[in-house]
């Protein structure tokens, strides 16, 4: 076994005893109040640099709409997704435009 100070032993102790309460909720665990109930998830995905456009945005609008060659790896996922596209939000706080835009990313 590696030795290891005493310092580090306790800062990993630290970290472990900080994550304790998450992990406690991972369904996969079974430690979960329920492990039935599907928890809903939200994935927001973004691109700094931009995309090109003809390879990404679907042309139809609604369910049927056919992944571009971006989105392709995303198949899968098809029937579960929403791409949203044409959402504004005015941009605040101190910084760059680029900064203060993902600071209002979400906040909808």
């Amino acid at each position: 076994m590696p030795f290891q100070s005493r310092r580090a032993f306790l800062k990993e102790l630290g970290l472990s005893a900080a994550v304790l309460p998450l992990v406690m909720h991972l369904p996969s665990l079974g430690f979960a109040a329920d492990a039935r109930v599907r928890k809903q998830r939200l994935i927001v995905m973004f691109s700094p640099n931009g995309i090109v456009p003809k390879t990404y945005w679907p042309d139809e609008v609604g369910d049927k709409f056919e992944l571009k060659e971006i989105m392709e790896p995303l198949k899968p996922y098809q029937d579960q997704m929403l791409v949203i596209k044409g959402i504004a939000d005015r941009v605040r706080g101190d910084g760059d435009s680029h900064m203060r835009g993902m600071s209002c990313l979400l906040t909808g």
